[in-house]
């Protein structure tokens, strides 16, 4: 696909038709239950407006939400590697160190969505992942990230209530 052919992805509805539009539309399948949860699959949040101030670091430094502190707790705690969907780097590895950034999803254009998505493709098919567990409690302001995510090509698993996990703890 030629950058003057980059398709627009499906659009996403503010309204309950957002679980429509992910599995019909985006092909993500939505986790509701433990048994939906794939092997092989990198799991991942979105990047946060709260940041710290630390000019280089890992994700679990930069990106300091209430949200991605309940993801690092849950993926620390079932020792799963991890990355963070980013507005600058695609994706922004567990083990990464990176250098901070200011970039909010409203000023990414359809063809900044298009090559971070490519970006995420790289780099998981270099790690040996096939496959994507995206957490972010909305739906509706996870939109950006469904995008890039539509246009990695991987496999999406969508999951909003990470506290399911809380049923594998023994």
């Amino acid at each position: 696909m030629k950058m003057n052919e980059i398709i627009d992805p499906p659009y996403i509805p503010n309204s309950k038709a957002w679980k429509r539009i992910l599995t019909q539309k985006y092909k993500f399948k939505y986790i509701d239950d433990l048994n939906k949860i794939p092997s092989n699959a990198l799991w991942t949040t979105s990047c946060s407006k709260t940041k710290s101030n630390k000019k280089k670091g890992l994700p679990s430094e930069f990106y300091i939400s209430k949200y991605n502190k309940l993801f690092y707790k849950y993926v620390k705690s079932l020792n799963l590697d991890y990355g963070i969907i980013s507005d600058k780097y695609g994706i922004h590895m567990h083990d990464e160190i990176r250098s901070n950034y200011d970039i909010h999803p409203t000023e990414l254009s359809v063809k900044d969505k298009y090559q971070l998505g490519k970006k995420i493709k790289t780099k998981l098919g270099s790690r040996d992942y096939d496959k994507i567990v995206f957490y972010y409690p909305s739906p509706l302001l996870s939109k950006p990230y469904f995008q890039i995510l539509w246009y990695s090509g991987l496999p999406v698993y969508y999951i909003s209530k990470i506290k399911i996990l809380d049923e594998l703890k023994i």
